[in-house]
Formats: C-alpha cells, sequence, structure tokens
C-alpha cells in the first residue's frame, strides 16, 4: 500500500482513532495525506498503521498535522479580532461589575497563536487581570509548542511592530512571548469529537466567549450538529461563538441568535428570560461594529419565525438576482452592487446574493470587501464551489495559505461531482473544468507562497 491512498473507508478508521470524523468532500484529500504518512514511515500494513495510533503520539501527531491545516499566526482574520475588541469585550466587561473573570475559551489552538493573540488584545484594552483564557488541541506535539511560546518571523506576519516589540523577546530570529501573557493561558489536550461537554469537572463550561475556528470544517455533519448544541451549553447566559469562514453554519441545531457581520457569523446565547445587553427581545441584540461596511442581523430559526420571514421564496430570490447580475453583465458594476446590498440587508441568509455582492465587488476591483462577501458565502453554502474559487482569487496576495485551501476546497468539491455536471452559479463551468482551474491556481500559489515565505 506504500505510496497508494488509502480506501475512504480505512481512511474514516484513521481520522476516528485519532478524534476526527470527515465530511465526505474531504474524504479523498485525507486518505492519500495519510497514505503519504505510511510511506514516510515505511508501514505498508494497514492494520498495523491502525494498531499503533494512540500507542504511539509522535505517529499519531503525524497523522494529525497531514490531514489538518496547521497554518496559523497571530491575529488570524483581523475584522474578528476587531469585532471582540470594539464589541465584545466592552459589553462584557459592562455585564461583569462585580469583577469576576472573563472566560474565553480557544478550541483548536494549534501552536497557540489564536489564545496568545486574544491575551495581548485583553492586555490592550486592559483587561489582562480580568481574562481567565483557556485553550484546547488535540495534537499533543502543537501543545508542547503552544505552552513554549517561541514563534518564528511566519507566526506574527500580521502583528503590528509596536506589539511585537511590547509583547515579545527577540533573539536569533526567534520572538519568545512575554511570561506575564504566557501565564494568563491554560492549555489542555481536548478530543472535541468525543468529549462530552458542557464538563464542569473540568472547567469547560459558562464561557463569555468562545472561539472555535476552522476545526468544524474537519468534523462530519452529524458530529457537526452534536457539538454545535455542547457549544451553546458551554455558553455562559450572553455568551459569544465565534467560527471561521469555511466552517458549517450552526444555526440550525442550537437556539443560537445569529448575525452576520463584516467578521463573518457571530453567534450568541441569549441572556435569561429573554433579555439582551440593548434591550432587544425580538431579534439579536445589536452589535456595535465600528465598520462602514453593512451589518445584517438576523435571528436562529424560532418557531415564532416563518419561513417567509426568514429567506424569500425561489420565484422572489431569482427575480432578485437576474436583476442584480443584469446589471453587472451589462459592466454597471456600481449599481450591481447597490442592488446587491440592498438585498443582503432584506435577505442574509440568501447565499446567492452574498455571491452577486461580492462578484460586484471583484469587477470592481475592491478585493478585501468581495472576500468578506464571499466568505459569508461559504458561511452559507459550503458547497458553493464557485465562491471558494473567487474567495481563493481575492485572497492569493494577501493570503496565500486561504487562497490554497479556498481552491483545494474548490478541487475536492469537484472531484466528487461528475466532471460534466454543471456548476452552480458560474455559467457554462462543468465541475470538470472547474476542478482543472482550481489546480492551476494551487500551481500557481505554491510556487508563489513558496519563494516569499522566509
Amino acid at each position: 500500500m506504500t505510496g497508494h491512498a488509502l480506501p475512504s473507508k480505512l481512511a474514516d478508521e484513521v481520522a476516528c482513532r485519532v478524534g476526527l470524523s470527515l465530511p465526505t468532500s474531504r474524504k479523498g484529500a485525507v486518505a492519500s495525506a495519510i497514505g503519504r504518512v505510511m510511506a514516510r514511515r515505511d508501514i505498508d500494513d494497514s492494520s498495523l498503521f491502525l494498531n499503533r495510533l494512540g500507542l504511539d503520539q509522535d505517529l499519531t501527531d503525524d497523522v494529525i498535522a497531514a490531514i489538518t491545516v496547521g497554518e496559523t499566526y497571530f491575529f488570524r482574520d483581523p475584522d474578528q479580532f476587531q469585532l471582540i475588541s470594539q464589541a465584545i469585550l466592552p459589553e462584557l466587561r459592562r455585564r461583569r461589575p462585580d469583577g469576576s473573570l472573563v472566560r474565553i475559551w480557544s478550541i483548536g489552538c494549534a501552536t497557540g497563536e489564536e489564545p496568545y493573540s486574544l491575551a495581548i488584545l485583553c492586555d490592550e484594552e486592559g483587561l489582562l487581570q480580568d481574562v481567565r483564557i483557556s485553550a484546547a488541541d488535540v495534537s499533543r506535539k502543537a501543545l508542547a509548542a503552544a505552552k513554549a511560546a517561541e514563534y518564528g518571523e511566519w507566526s506574527l506576519r500580521n502583528t503590528d511592530r509596536k506589539l511585537k516589540d511590547r509583547y515579545f523577546t527577540s533573539g536569533e530570529g526567534r520572538f519568545r512571548l512575554n511570561e506575564r501573557l504566557r501565564r494568563q493561558v491554560d492549555f489542555a489536550h481536548l478530543n472535541l469529537g468525543a468529549v462530552d461537554l458542557p464538563a464542569p469537572e473540568r472547567g469547560l463550561a459558562d464561557f463569555d466567549l468562545i472561539l472555535c475556528r476552522n476545526v468544524l470544517v474537519y468534523l462530519d455533519a452529524s458530529t457537526v450538529r452534536r457539538i454545535a448544541r455542547q457549544l451553546f451549553a458551554c455558553l455562559a447566559d450572553g455568551g459569544w461563538l465565534l467560527t471561521a469562514p469555511t466552517d458549517p453554519p450552526l444555526w440550525k441545531y442550537a437556539p443560537f441568535e445569529t448575525s452576520i457581520t463584516p467578521a463573518g457569523v457571530v453567534y450568541r446565547r441569549m441572556i435569561a428570560h429573554g433579555d439582551t445587553p440593548g434591550g432587544s427581545i425580538s431579534g439579536v441584540a445589536p452589535i456595535p461594529c465600528q465598520s462602514k461596511r453593512p451589518v445584517a442581523h438576523v435571528s436562529a430559526p424560532r418557531a415564532c419565525v416563518t419561513d417567509e420571514q426568514k429567506t424569500p421564496d425561489d420565484k422572489a430570490l431569482k427575480a432578485i438576482a437576474r436583476q442584480i447580475r443584469s446589471r453587472y453583465d451589462m459592466g454597471e458594476t456600481r449599481e450591481a452592487q447597490r442592488l446587491a446590498a440592498q438585498a443582503v440587508q432584506s435577505h442574509p441568509l440568501a447565499a446567492e446574493l452574498h455571491f452577486l455582492q461580492g462578484l460586484s465587488q471583484m469587477a470592481d476591483g475592491q478585493t478585501d470587501a468581495a472576500a468578506a462577501a464571499l466568505r459569508r458565502v461559504v458561511y452559507l453554502d459550503g458547497n458553493m464551489a464557485a465562491a471558494q474559487f473567487l474567495l481563493g482569487v481575492c485572497l492569493m496576495h494577501s493570503d496565500p495559505q486561504a487562497s490554497r485551501r479556498a481552491f483545494e476546497n474548490v478541487l475536492h468539491f469537484c472531484l466528487s461531482r461528475p466532471p460534466r455536471e454543471r456548476v452552480a452559479l458560474m455559467s457554462g463551468a462543468t465541475a470538470g473544468d472547474l476542478a482543472e482551474r482550481a489546480r492551476r491556481e494551487i500551481g500557481k500559489v505554491r510556487r508563489g507562497w513558496g519563494s516569499e515565505r522566509p
């Protein structure tokens, strides 16, 4: 079996042994990755390989690294950190007049850049002594690196120079986080797919803010449904949950208040008795995100909200989309943007409208705004290959790693479909065509990223 991809059933078994459950769209890529690990380790016998998993921690971590994207860096997804700084932390501070600690949990923390970014952010806001940050990951090797808190320039590529000087001690190309911040983060091993939550006896309950970003994408639909309910139960009243643009939406699985913001989808557990900090009892409490981009607020589905209120019917949606597309096809990109912006405010759950907004913004050279719109599409419909492809184009220069992941998602999806199947929202394109285009773009990103990475 050396040098060949594993059967997908065996790949499922391997993923299960290391605490993951695979969505169908990723099984082929994961099987190939596991096959490469076996080849590197000169293991031909799949039964021997399975038996060693869990007993050989180095092998287990090698497999985890191969089938997940371990790439992370400080202040990744800056719009979300801006939201935390400008909206979430001030609101939590107002609700904690008694001086009790604000509790934050970073799930899938990898080598620690995310929880330490939160510590820096809290210190900048003068809240570090009022906050306790917990962090967890499935890889013990990654956790050991996180506890060491020593990083290269690549991990700090999105960090302001003043913050680097203030919070890190540098030497020989390495940057060591100040001990004062290291002490504010507790790290623990966690297999999110297997643990029962909440777990108050382990301190895994009553969190004011949970970040679970780029984790759920590695889990199958049934596991995501279960974890959505568990994460909701782990939140304190009024607590917030942030996921990543590539993660599946959760509002169908637990009674979150849900907001679509410029920073992506934000979930919240209502305060007891239906009260909200803003005083609103219907809809979502406003998030005072200081951004000129529109923020659309939507409620999670509840019995008092009808399907007609949540989204337009198919006929109305198609009419709105045709009007926007017509303006775009005539080269009237500004008018298409205006119509799309109005449409998504009225129908924030309609993925096609967000897609047309991003498409129009791309045509007008507004790459950052287009990427934000396309990320919202991915939140709403993770199988929309057209949005993933355009997102990869938007991010090619600003975030090559995220760009490559978007193209790889396109490739995996298209390879799972019949080659002649038409791709939604890409006129005339087939799954086979788009798969080949995605391969070419991945090659471009790899060549460019390889020459730029320190």
